[in-house]
């Protein structure tokens, strides 16, 4: 009988062993998904800032045909509808606007047709009024273009505007332009 307690007895404490081991390996297998989760998430974070640094666009004023935009009474936001290219939908082509997806140094540059007449441009950050490009053509056809880098936060928009009671001319050779990108974050 002493002989059977002994082996239950030496079982249970085998039993007791590989329970304290089951566990000890649970831990460590809780630990590493623990960190293979955090893993991942900072291998998401990266995938999306990848993603947001792919920013760039490029559109003209009109998609086809010839006008003339303008005068108008005031600074007229234009709308380049004509999108070649359009690289992370950072550009809005129903409004003209640039919103900027993530903190980061951005260049622009617009360009800007006249026939006849005077034109100019500006370009604006928010509702700051940056650079503007500017032509006084009094015979023909002239043009005038312009460009900036600007440091931007996330949710910050960039657009053109027609300045105040002048003409912008565009065609089928699109000279009527604004275009960006992101050349690095912040």
């Amino acid at each position: 009988m002493r002989l059977l307690q002994r082996e239950n007895e030496a079982q249970a404490a085998k039993l007791q062993e590989v329970r304290a081991e089951l566990e000890k390996q649970k831990t460590e297998m809780q630990s590493q998904k623990f960190e293979l989760d955090g893993q991942k998430t900072e291998t998401d974070k990266l995938k999306q800032q990848l993603h947001a640094g792919q920013v760039a666009f490029s559109a003209s004023l009109l998609s086809d045909g010839e006008a003339t935009i303008g005068p108008f009474n005031g600074h007229t936001a234009l709308v380049f509808k004509n999108v070649v290219t359009n690289i992370g939908s950072a550009y809005d082509p129903n409004t003209g606007v640039f919103t900027a997806a993530v903190r980061g140094v951005y260049h622009f540059e617009w360009h800007i047709g006249v026939d006849s007449s005077n034109t100019a441009a500006v370009l604006v950050k928010n509702t700051n009024h940056i650079f503007t490009a500017y032509e006084h053509q009094t015979a023909g056809y002239g043009a005038s273009s312009q460009s900036a880098s600007l440091l931007l936060e996330a949710g910050d928009t960039v657009c053109v505007h027609q300045w105040t009671g002048t003409k912008i001319h565009d065609n089928q050779n699109h000279h009527s332009t604004f275009s960006g990108h992101l050349l690095f974050t912040l």
